[in-house]
């Protein structure tokens, strides 16, 4: 038989932790105040605490491409849209915007430009287009919390129990794609191309050899040190398990 603690008290995933982050972000100036003070000593960046707006699972890529255009009522406009984005990228990689047109794997049976997302590795990998196998996983990814700033941005990759991303029989790197995620937006999204936009991992570890990281220790600090709800101090003083 399971034992008779709350829940909260046995809970291990990263989600829920993210989530009482962004809670904590949205409802307390103290919690919002002191993690900007922790952004800027640890990630360099400087967000308003004032304005901010506090995105979990962003998937930034693939809502910007469904706001190019209702792919039901498919337009004119929609097309034209999509493939100038499309060629956006395809300049990144020195790659000429007719290979559009010479392979199928672009377009849908109905003759629409797929979502990179829809793209599929083995007809890239065919093609001699495995470079752009990347773009697919960025459009499929979602970083776990986004912090927009008139001015920064920050983008927060969370971990708890589970090491980086990847796998073995690909190339796959979730920090990497990460990287390139930000290196995306700022090409293709006009209201990001201006913004100073940072990379930080969320850990109960104190390095990494490529980024910066915030300690999970440090947001169990700034969350029992303020008013937000006492649900949330409960959940959060369990992450003292990963310490001890």
């Amino acid at each position: 038989m399971f034992s008779e603690k709350s829940y909260f008290e046995v809970n291990r995933e990263e989600r829920f932790f993210c989530f009482l982050l962004a809670h904590s972000l949205l409802t307390s100036g103290h919690v919002r105040q002191g993690f900007v003070e922790l952004a800027q000593r640890k990630c360099n960046v400087g967000l308003d605490s004032n304005k901010l707006e506090v995105y979990v699972e962003a998937a930034a890529l693939r809502d910007y491409w469904r706001d190019l255009g209702d792919p039901i009522e498919y337009s004119n406009e929609t097309h034209e849209r999509r493939r100038s984005v499309l060629k956006l990228i395809l300049d990144k990689y020195i790659l000429p915007e007719d290979i559009l047109d010479k392979h199928d794997l672009f377009w849908t049976s109905t003759k629409k430009l797929w979502n990179p997302n829809h793209w599929s590795e083995k007809a890239l990998e065919e093609a001699g287009l495995k470079e752009l196998i990347k773009v697919k996983w960025a459009f499929n990814a979602k970083p776990d919390i986004l912090l927009v700033s008139p001015e920064s941005m920050l983008v927060i990759e969370a971990k708890v129990e589970s090491a980086e991303g990847c796998k073995v029989e690909t190339t796959y790197k979730q920090l990497e794609i990460q990287e390139l995620i930000i290196d995306l937006w700022k090409r293709l999204i006009p209201s990001f191309k201006n913004r100073e936009i940072k990379l930080a991992l969320l850990n109960v570890s104190s390095s990494h050899e490529k980024i910066p990281v915030i300690q999970w220790s440090e947001i169990i600090e700034l969350i029992l040190g303020s008013d937000v709800d006492e649900f949330t101090r409960n959940a959060v003083v369990q992450l003292k398990r990963y310490y001890s």
